[in-house]
């Protein structure tokens, strides 16, 4: 049976839709592209010499009979111009994955063969960990490839270190841009720490047969972010009621922040207390085959 065909009534933006899961984050916590198919395109249409009107009988003698086809020269042969195959276009393991053709693959994320260089090139500090791929009531856990993330590219300390699938990681780097372009926006300061409850822990999800990336250490929760003002923002405290707006900065905070890591592709699920109350006191992201945004209405 399909994934889809376990939920029915499921209200999708085209993808396996929000209530695909409910993440297994209710659990005690751990702490530890789109592809373009385009059609090749090939322009050639030659201009074929055409036949002309007979012209008249010459009578001079040097002159050949005319068999009743004109002696121009034919009209030159227009050269097809050939348009350079379309790129397709490669998907970015950093990114959400968008290729809906793989939503219903579940397992470890396959490694990436260069995501240390990846990670470098990112302005990553890290360490290798480990994972160990195991069998454990019908599923598999543990990751392939894991680091532990120390540092990034904006210098925020994740408290503790994570460990994390390399591809989330790369993902981490994505977000530490992204989460202080917000703050700065709307809080006038800089994120300089994230309090994570969590990474790996294998385990299936909380309301649905379906296996948690925590299983692989391919989701984190975040539950407050320290500014470099000294405020702390807490989602719990701050996010306030899905059924009220944003009536602080905080929580125009966390909302903003929670969309853009949905609409930025930092993630390819996004669940916050818009979600359900199981996350009312953190946002669940992860880098799943399919794509839920719970960060929202």
């Amino acid at each position: 049976m399909r994934v889809r065909d376990w939920f029915p009534s499921v209200r999708s933006p085209g993808r396996i839709g929000t209530w695909l899961l409910v993440i297994s984050c209710a659990a005690e916590p751990t702490a530890t592209s789109s592809k373009l198919h385009a059609a090749d395109v090939w322009s050639a249409s030659p201009t074929a010499p055409r036949r002309g009107k007979a012209t008249t009988h010459s009578a001079d003698a040097g002159v050949p009979p005319d068999d009743g086809v004109s002696q121009q020269a034919p009209a030159a042969i227009t050269e097809p111009t050939l348009e350079p195959p379309p790129t397709e276009t490669t998907w970015d393991p950093g990114v959400a994955n968008l290729n809906p053709s793989d939503d219903e693959v579940v397992g470890p994320p396959d490694a990436i063969p260069d995501c240390h260089d990846r990670l470098r090139a990112a302005g990553v500090t890290f360490r290798s960990a480990s994972l160990p791929i195991v069998r454990r009531r019908g599923f598999v856990c543990g990751a392939h490839q894991a680091v532990e993330y120390q540092d990034g590219p904006e210098h925020i300390r994740f408290r503790p270190h994570p460990v994390v699938t390399c591809q989330l990681a790369l993902a981490l780097a994505h977000f530490e841009g992204v989460i202080n372009r917000t703050a700065s926006e709307l809080l006038g300061a800089r994120v300089t720490s994230v309090t994570q409850g969590g990474t790996y822990s294998c385990r299936a999800m909380a309301r649905f047969r379906l296996v948690s990336e925590h299983s692989y250490g391919n989701a984190i929760d975040l539950y407050a972010f320290g500014l470099s003002d000294g405020r702390t923002v807490s989602v719990l405290k701050h996010f306030g009621s899905p059924s009220s707006p944003a009536t602080s900065p905080e929580s125009r905070f966390l909302r903003t922040l929670g969309e853009r890591l949905f609409d930025e592709n930092v993630f390819s699920v996004v669940v916050t207390r818009f979600f359900d109350e199981l996350h009312r006191d953190h946002f669940h992201v992860d880098m799943a085959h399919y794509r839920t945004d719970g960060s929202r209405v």
